[in-house]
């Protein structure tokens, strides 16, 4: 249910990359990548490991009136951490705008009610994990995705589709699928208190760490469109890198959908079947060669506006290759509760990407972005192989 929830929702977002290729010129796509950019990195600094932590408290609730109850704490905790991120997104768009130069203040002003929503995302994924309620969890993803595609093909009926409306139309999807999932989930307010406490016990140990990992992960994923906005002049090239990036991201969202699936698998599992790695191995390299081959002709005729992207696709292609490859090690680590690993891995990868793109960007531009990404893909996948048999060894040794 989930893979298919996954697959459904990653092609309505490669849709909705097809509609804004379409009907948005390159420097309005330019802005729109690098604020949504913006949103998604800021909004995890304001999770504090909350909703890690709350998926745990979830999880060991005795019964369904706690379970609401300490659904309710988080949802008054969310509450609190989505207004301060409102504010400082208002508060912040001066500031960016000027270090920037993109002409986005405006943008995030008309767009901080709805950035109200974001970190309800997050919440809305941890609490369905925690309460094991799968096919919540693959509704409020097609929600998400279908919310947003219908909202772009309305602002393309009355011409109103540029970068403002197409990140207030993604903020307004995510909104819709948390209040309708959220309503669903029926918490209760009243002795919410004593989870509250709990919640923020486990944030301190437990949900720290994890937040540590998500937010490192998340800005060294996006540290590349920051760059480029900050290194290069106007938006289009930052428009054309986006959208470059779009057509290549299905490929590693089929190695990471079957992962997925195989999570509660992996963790009676000693280690990876081979029949996973080598099909996984099989389809990604057979979409990336796919994507090298036709995606030129595909900018070429069906989006010319983008067709100077066409040289990207070739690093994308490579690194979400590695992507999709590492995928199976990633969850086989996680389902057994390597956290420090993935931890590790995360850190080192980050710390390569950026201080990387500080010298790459500068010099060789959109160019030099897209493959410091592809590198620091294959030092992921590196490390994940790496982890992955350290402690391959270790089960080993134990069952002797």
């Amino acid at each position: 249910m989930l893979f298919s929830a996954q697959t459904v929702a990653m092609f309505g977002g490669f849709f909705a990359s097809i509609i804004q290729a379409r009907w948005m010129e390159p420097a309005e796509m330019g802005r729109f990548a690098f604020c949504l950019s913006i949103v998604l990195v800021t909004s995890l600094f304001f999770e504090f490991g909350v909703s890690s932590a709350g998926a745990r408290v979830l999880a060991l609730a005795l019964d369904a009136r706690e379970q609401r109850q300490a659904l309710g704490a988080l949802t008054l905790m969310t509450f609190v951490l989505s207004i301060a991120f409102t504010l400082f997104i208002a508060a912040a768009a001066g500031p960016i705008d000027s270090i920037f130069n993109k002409d986005v203040r405006w943008l995030f002003i008309g767009t901080a009610a709805l950035a109200f929503f974001q970190p309800f995302q997050l919440f809305i994924e941890q609490a369905c994990q925690g309460l094991n309620q799968i096919r919540r969890l693959s509704v409020f993803q097609l929600l998400m995705s279908g919310s947003y595609l219908l909202a772009l093909i309305v602002l393309i009926a009355f011409g109103r589709l540029n970068a403002g409306t197409a990140l207030g139309a993604n903020l307004a999807g995510t909104g819709v699928a948390a209040a309708w999932t959220l309503a669903r989930m029926r918490p209760t307010f009243s002795g919410a208190s004593r989870f509250v406490r709990l919640a923020l016990k486990e944030t301190r140990g437990y949900g720290f760490n994890l937040y540590l990992a998500r937010v490192s992960g998340v800005a060294s994923s996006r540290s590349d469109q920051l760059a480029i906005g900050y290194f290069l002049a106007g938006t289009a090239p930052l428009g054309m890198y986006a959208i470059a990036q779009k057509f290549s991201n299905p490929i590693a969202m089929m190695g990471r959908s079957v992962a997925v699936t195989r999570f509660r698998t992996f963790a009676r599992l000693t280690s990876v079947p081979a029949r996973i790695t080598r099909w996984n191995a099989v389809l990604l390299v057979c979409a990336a060669v796919g994507l090298v081959l036709f995606g030129p002709f595909v900018l070429k005729f069906a989006f010319p506006k983008y067709s100077e992207a066409a040289p990207l696709l070739i690093p994308f292609a490579t690194m979400n290759l590695f992507v999709g490859l590492f995928q199976p090690y990633n969850v086989f680590l996680a389902s057994h509760g390597r956290g420090v690993e993935l931890r590790n891995i995360v850190l080192i990868v980050g710390v390569a990407t950026i201080a990387t793109l500080l010298v790459t960007v500068p010099r060789f531009g959109i160019t030099g972005a897209a493959w410091t990404c592809a590198a620091s893909m294959a030092l992921d996948y590196i490390l994940h192989v790496y982890y992955y048999r350290q402690f391959k060894r270790t089960l080993t040794k134990q069952s002797e």
